[in-house]
C-alpha cells in the first residue's frame, strides 16, 4: 500500500492561458516553469463555462449537463445545487482504494449536507463552500444586515461541517497561505503514518475580489491585483512542492496544477491574460476554454514534454485512477465522458485519444465545438456571459484553428471551402 503513488492536485482560480510565464505569460512564475518542465504541459487543456461545472467535472469525470453542475447558482436561488450524494467522486475512489483524502480551498459544488466535501468522499475539508465574490459583495454598506454573512468552514468524514471564521474582504487575502498550510500539514501526517494520500487544493487566486497577500504587494512592478495573485500562487504551488522534497515522497507523488476557468474581465477590465487565443470567461473562444494545465510524476511521465494534443477537464478522473491501478473503480452504472490518457502521459501512446470537446452554456446549451483543429460555434460573445449577450449566428460559424487561432474567418462566409 505504500508503494501506491500519492495524488496532488492543484487547482487555480480563473488563470488565464497566457498568465504563467512558462506559457509567455509577462509575471515570472519559476516554481510551476520548473513543475511543467519535470512533466508534461498541456496547451489544449479545455475547461467548462464556471467554476461549479469546471469542479463537477473534475471530481466526476462526467459533463456537467449530466451532474446538475452546469451553472453556478446565484444567491437567493431554490433548492440545493451542487453535485447529488449519489455521484462518485474521484475521492470516493481514491477512498475506497485506501487513500487518505483531504480538500482545502474553495469546494463550489455544494453548501448543504450531503453535498460538502466530506459528503462526497474526502476525510477531511477547509475552505469556502461559495464563490470568492462572496467576500466583496457581501461587505458592502447597503448589504442587509439580516442576510446571513459567508464563513469559512471546516469539517470531517462522518461529521456536520463547522463555521471556524469569517469570510470577508479581512479574511479573503490570507486564504491560499492558510489552504497551502493545512495542504503541508496534512502531507506531513500521511507520511508520518506512511499513507498514500490524495490532497486537492482549490485555490482561490485569481478570483475577484483580488486583494493581494500583503508579503506580495511589491511582487511585481504592476499596480494591479492580478499580477500579484499570480505570484502568490506560483510561491504556494512552490511551497507545497517543497515540502514533497523535504519529505522524500516527490518521486512518488503525481502532482497536477491546472486553472478551472480562462480569465475573466471584470467591468471591461481584463484580470488576466489569455494568450494569443481570442476571448476570455464564458465566451466560447478558444481563450474562453484554455488554460494552463501540467502533470509530473518522475520516473514515469516524460519530462519537459509540451503537447497540444486535446485534453478535458473530466479526462482527469479516469486518467488518475488508471495511473494508480485502479481503473476497475470507474463506475460502470452511469455515462463516463472522461477519457484514460494514462497511456500518452506515459509515453507509451502518441494521442490523448480525445479528437473532441464539447463547450457548453450555463443554460444547458452547446455554445462551441472542437473537433480537432476545426470549431463550429452556435453561439459566441466577447465577454463574460452575464456582461454581453450571446450571439447566435443563423448559420454556425466554422473557424480552422490551425490557419486562423485567433477565429476571425468564417469559413461558411468566405470563398474557402473546407
Amino acid at each position: 500500500m505504500a508503494n501506491l503513488p500519492n495524488i496532488v492536485f492543484m487547482l487555480g482560480d480563473n488563470v488565464g492561458w497566457g498568465d504563467l510565464s512558462c506559457y509567455g505569460g509577462l509575471v515570472p512564475t519559476p516554481r510551476l516553469d520548473q513543475l511543467a518542465a519535470e512533466g508534461m504541459r498541456f496547451t489544449n487543456f479545455n475547461t467548462e463555462a464556471q467554476c461549479t461545472p469546471t469542479r463537477g467535472a473534475l471530481l466526476t469525470g462526467r459533463m456537467p449537463i449530466r451532474t446538475g453542475t452546469f451553472k453556478v447558482p446565484l444567491p437567493g436561488e431554490p433548492g440545493h445545487y451542487g453535485l447529488s450524494p449519489w455521484e462518485y467522486t474521484l475521492a470516493d475512489l481514491l477512498s475506497d482504494a485506501s487513500y487518505a483524502t483531504a480538500c482545502f480551498g474553495k469546494w463550489h459544488i455544494g453548501n448543504v449536507a450531503g453535498r460538502i466535501p466530506t459528503d462526497q468522499g474526502f476525510d477531511e475539508w477547509w475552505g469556502i463552500s461559495e464563490s470568492s465574490d462572496e467576500a466583496d459583495y457581501t461587505s458592502h454598506p447597503m448589504y442587509p444586515p439580516e442576510f446571513k454573512r459567508p464563513k469559512i468552514k471546516a469539517s470531517v468524514k462522518g461529521q456536520p461541517f463547522e463555521e471556524v471564521d469569517d469570510f470577508n474582504r479581512e479574511t479573503r487575502p490570507f486564504m491560499d497561505e492558510k489552504i497551502t498550510e493545512k495542504t503541508i500539514d496534512f502531507i506531513r501526517r500521511c507520511a508520518a503514518d506512511n499513507k498514500p494520500f490524495f490532497t486537492y487544493v482549490p485555490f482561490t487566486n485569481v478570483h475577484p475580489p483580488m486583494i493581494p497577500h500583503p508579503d506580495f504587494e511589491n511582487a511585481t512592478q504592476s499596480k494591479k491585483a492580478a499580477p500579484k495573485s499570480i505570484a502568490e500562487l506560483d510561491y504556494r504551488a512552490g511551497q507545497i512542492l517543497d515540502a514533497l522534497d523535504e519529505l522524500g515522497l516527490a518521486d512518488n507523488t503525481i502532482v497536477v496544477w491546472a486553472s478551472d476557468n480562462a480569465a475573466g474581465t471584470l467591468l471591461s477590465e481584463p484580470m488576466g491574460s489569455s494568450g494569443y487565443w481570442r476571448g476570455t470567461f464564458g465566451g466560447g473562444w478558444e481563450g474562453s476554454i484554455r488554460t494552463p494545465a501540467m502533470v509530473r510524476w518522475p520516473g514515469h511521465i516524460p519530462a519537459g514534454v509540451v503537447t497540444d494534443e486535446i485534453i478535458a477537464t473530466y479526462d482527469w478522473m479516469p486518467t488518475l485512477a488508471a495511473l494508480i491501478g485502479e481503473s476497475d473503480r470507474m463506475p460502470t452504472d452511469r455515462p463516463i465522458d472522461g477519457l484514460d490518457m494514462s497511456s500518452f502521459m506515459l509515453g507509451q501512446a502518441d494521442t490523448s485519444g480525445r479528437e473532441n470537446f464539447v463547450y457548453m452554456g450555463t443554460d444547458g446549451e452547446v455554445i462551441s465545438v472542437k473537433w480537432k483543429t476545426m470549431k463550429v460555434h452556435f453561439r459566441y460573445t466577447e465577454s463574460t456571459s452575464w456582461i454581453a449577450p450571446y450571439i447566435k449566428p443563423q448559420i454556425p460559424m466554422v473557424c480552422d484553428l490551425i490557419s486562423d487561432p485567433h477565429e476571425t474567418i468564417d469559413l461558411m462566409q468566405s470563398d474557402l471551402t473546407l
